[in-house]
């Protein structure tokens, strides 16, 4: 009987530490963060880190900033990167992450599980494996823009992404 009571315990403990959704609320609307900067919110770190674009090159010179324009299709605030990654810093490991995002232009950047890679958009990453992890994108693309969402699903121990002129919200965990 006290197996049974622990092994519940457990289990709710497990749920209640395992998922989070940070929607970037917490933060003030236009603040800035350049490259080598944290943004803390939702009781997470995000590191803001250096760019690689499309040619290869990494710069250091991109920003971070906290938008309300709802590019992404969120609620309230967004992050914007200009020429920066995300390092999401979010208590590994998980079997999940989900987030909302907005192209307009430029490319992309994502590593998963170390695996890196540079894309010119996220629609080429539908249905294949990135660090050993299923990847799923489902958007809307525009003359001016791709939107949507994207599922990383399977055992997961780091997670950056970032981009040109990118937004991203509801960056979601379990």
């Amino acid at each position: 009987m006290n197996a049974t009571k622990t092994l519940s315990l457990t289990a709710v403990i497990a749920v209640l530490l395992s998922g989070c959704c940070l929607k970037f609320n917490d933060l003030a609307s236009g603040t800035t963060y350049p490259v080598g900067s944290t943004i803390s919110t939702g009781g997470k770190t995000v590191a803001v880190e250096q760019f690689q674009w499309a040619n290869g090159t990494w710069t250091t010179t991109g920003h971070a900033k906290v938008d309300a324009s709802n590019f992404a299709g969120g609620s309230g605030n967004e992050l914007r990167a200009n020429n920066v990654n995300f390092n999401f810093q979010l208590g590994y490991p998980l079997t999940k992450i989900t987030y909302k995002f907005a192209d307009y232009g430029g490319n992309e950047n994502i590593k998963v599980n170390n695996d890196f890679r540079n894309v010119s958009n996220f629609l080429g990453l539908n249905n294949t494996t990135i660090g050993g992890v299923q990847v799923t994108v489902t958007a809307v693309q525009t003359p001016s823009s791709i939107r949507g969402e994207m599922v990383l699903q399977g055992p997961i121990s780091g997670f950056t992404v970032g981009g040109q002129e990118f937004w991203i919200d509801e960056v979601c965990t379990e």
